[in-house]
């Protein structure tokens, strides 16, 4: 039987505020499949899955889409989380990131972050690559990424739990591009001032500081 983490489709799950989708169509492009949340009112996107609603927050919302994916998809092995302002890396195709992926953790329980792009990636999951069995056994459950978080350190939060878990690697050799508008000339989007203001920035590494004291209480895994 051959290698089936070269025949799964990929999905790049994220929430989109943009009009346009950002980069969600280049994902397409490169082969991915692409799962959005967008919120109420805004215009759809042609991609292959879009859910709407009121918008949860980063973690609640890419989990709902991870889950619906894998649900429903029994066949996807791998999945993509990050932002409409992240690129694929241009010089490796998602069957075959997927079969490194595959190869490394022995199987799907696993999180594998690309850091060739820099900026810091290093230190948190920006744009990960999550294994079938590691979304839907950690925190109880519930997906991926904890539920606590709007915006910010759900991405730090990952990379700690999976690093605790043995479930984590990353690869310097594969870029995903992230056209942050903190490191470019870019003004920062209007939809992105309330997670970033202080009130919210300060609410969350409270809620990240707590829970690393306590040891990321609630990540455990279900079977």
């Amino acid at each position: 039987m051959g290698n089936t983490s070269l025949l799964a489709p990929v999905w790049y799950c994220i929430p989109s505020k943009r009009h346009d989708g950002g980069t969600v169509h280049e994902w397409r492009k490169r082969g991915y499949r692409v799962a959005v949340w967008r919120d109420v009112g805004d215009p759809s996107l042609d991609v292959e899955l879009v859910l709407t609603g009121e918008y949860p927050g980063y973690a609640t919302a890419v989990n709902t889409l991870i889950l619906y994916v894998l649900c429903n998809y029994p066949e996807v092995r791998w999945v993509v989380a990050g932002g409409d302002d992240i690129m694929p890396d241009v010089n490796s195709t998602a069957a075959a990131i997927a079969d490194r992926c595959e190869k490394h953790f022995g199987g799907t329980f696993g999180v594998m972050q690309p850091t060739g792009d820099g900026h810091g990636i290093e230190t948190i999951c920006g744009s990960p690559w999550i294994g079938r069995d590691f979304a839907v056994k950690v925190n109880g459950g519930t997906g991926p990424f904890w539920h606590e978080y709007h915006h910010n350190f759900v991405d730090n939060e990952l990379q700690r739990v999976a690093t605790k878990l043995g479930a984590f690697t990353q690869m310097p050799d594969l870029v995903h591009r992230h056209d942050n508008w903190m490191w470019t000339t870019k003004v920062r989007p209007q939809f992105l001032d309330k997670a970033y203001s202080r009130p919210e920035w300060d609410k969350a590494m409270a809620i990240f500081m707590r829970r690393e004291s306590e040891g990321f209480p609630g990540h455990g895994l279900v079977e």
